[in-house]
């Protein structure tokens, strides 16, 4: 039964990148800490691991053989099942603090969202009128948790402002000293980011929790959408890939353009999928990403025509969603969204650029990884149309690839491609999964024997 390897070796690629993920964490709060080759390694081996189990069709996997011994197998379910209360630990502990300078904005897109909705709710434009020293104030957080640019105070910094420096300079540009030419003040998202927050923010409630329910939404999709008999298997993988719950909880707006790609990606033969699509185009640049490859499934499956139309759809939803922001101010708008391609960002990540930032290799000009990232690019939207019959699945995780090679790939890139794996697999022609075959293969879950077809 390939279809409990498939889904095995997502859950297992999770835990990779959870270990990974809390690595990268320590090293960039503790520099000089050993480990980055670890992070490097266990990202990009998860990424391949990812690769492989959406190879294929997945057509009848619930009753094609399975390669390996019913020991191993067993073995690989029972560590996945672990994991899995791993991950429901996390969502448990939500609520508490984890730590004594723990706060909902644990990072510069949470917070600075958090302000823009404000903005909006008093009528103003957070692309012209954000004033991030009094945003952070209001909140209670300081320049650690900003994006701060190679430039004015910073110029001459070589790696990543300590956060010494970071004090320094954020004390005097807040108290009237300079003008911020070193931090990144404005929305650097499209308008949904902050838009979908508005309910939240008018009724005063954390909007972690809305990122939390958006997770839940999109694992709840993955195991509806699957076959019937695989579902705990499905629900015990989704757990077990702990990278998921585990940086939710932590702190991530990365859900709100995760659940609608989920939803586009999953039901992408619909005629309605322009519209969830459009609304994580209109979220999060990353979405920008999975355009092309999703794109490519959509021709393969119902022609060019129908992939026109879909992505008109997209267009214009993402089009009325920012149109209040262009007409109020295009350039300020144009401003926000191109940020992170426009300024001077230091080179930060937990990709191949940790080895440079942190792993005492000598440190290559941005030209050198933006061009590994557009070669790398290329060569999986060449590998995703090559591969666009035999295994139309596969754009679900090249699209995140070439950000493993890019200046700035932050974990938060990462952490989520087991979701997207679940939702290609999910769609897959799987099949219903035999009793009889499940148990004597050794498949495990923590919440119920899969009941007969």
């Amino acid at each position: 039964m390939r279809a409990l390897a498939r889904i095995a070796a997502v859950a297992v690629a999770g835990a990779a990148l959870y270990y990974a993920g809390i690595v990268n964490s320590i090293i960039l709060t503790h520099p000089g800490r050993p480990g980055v080759g670890a992070v490097v390694l266990g990202i990009g081996l998860a990424i391949a691991i990812l690769l492989v189990a959406v190879v294929g069709t997945g057509r009848d996997d619930a009753v094609a053989p399975m390669p390996g011994r019913t020991w191993f197998v067993r073995g690989v379910w029972v560590f996945v099942s672990v994991m899995a209360l791993v991950g429901f630990g996390w969502l448990v502990d939500m609520p508490r603090q984890h730590s004594l300078d723990w706060t909902p904005y644990h990072n510069d897109a949470i917070a600075l969202n958090e302000c823009a909705a404000r903005l909006v709710l008093q009528g103003r434009d957070p692309y012209t009128d954000l004033d991030v020293f009094a945003c952070y104030g209001s909140l209670g957080i300081g320049p650690d948790r900003t994006t701060p640019l190679r430039r004015g105070a910073f110029a001459d910094v070589a790696i990543y402002p300590s956060d010494d420096q970071l004090d320094q300079v954020w004390d005097q540009r807040a108290s009237g000293i300079g003008t911020n030419d070193e931090f990144v003040w404005r929305p650097s998202y499209p308008a949904v980011s902050f838009l979908a927050l508005l309910p939240m923010v008018a009724l005063g409630w954390d909007t972690n929790y809305l990122y939390v329910a958006c997770l839940l939404v999109a694992m709840a999709l993955i195991v509806v959408r699957s076959s019937r008999t695989l579902r705990p298997f499905f629900l015990t993988a989704l757990l077990g890939a702990s990278s998921l719950t585990a940086f939710t909880v932590g702190g991530s707006s990365d859900l709100l353009y995760a659940l609608p790609l989920v939803v586009a990606w999953v039901y992408r033969d619909r005629k309605w999928a322009g519209i969830p699509l459009g609304l994580a185009l209109a979220t999060k640049q990353i979405a920008w990403f999975f355009a092309p490859f999703w794109i490519i499934a959509v021709v393969t499956e119902r022609g060019w025509r129908a992939a026109a139309r879909d992505l008109a759809i997209a267009a214009a939803v993402f089009g009325v969603t920012n149109l209040p922001f262009i007409v109020h101010d295009p350039q300020a708008w144009i401003a926000g969204i191109m940020t992170p391609v426009i300024e001077p960002m230091f080179a930060r990540g937990a990709g191949l650029i940790f080895l440079f930032t942190n792993g005492g290799v000598p440190l290559l000009p941005v030209v050198a990884y933006s061009a590994l990232e557009a070669i790398a690019g290329i060569i999986c939207l060449v590998i995703a149309w090559r591969a666009r019959r035999t295994s139309p699945e596969l754009g679900s995780i090249l699209a995140i690839v070439p950000l493993f090679f890019a200046w700035r790939s932050l974990f938060s890139y990462f952490f989520l491609l087991p979701l997207f794996a679940f939702a290609a697999i999910a769609r897959m022609p799987i099949g219903e999964l035999a009793f009889e075959r499940a148990r004597k293969l050794g498949g495990l879950t923590i919440f119920a024997a899969p009941s007969r077809p």
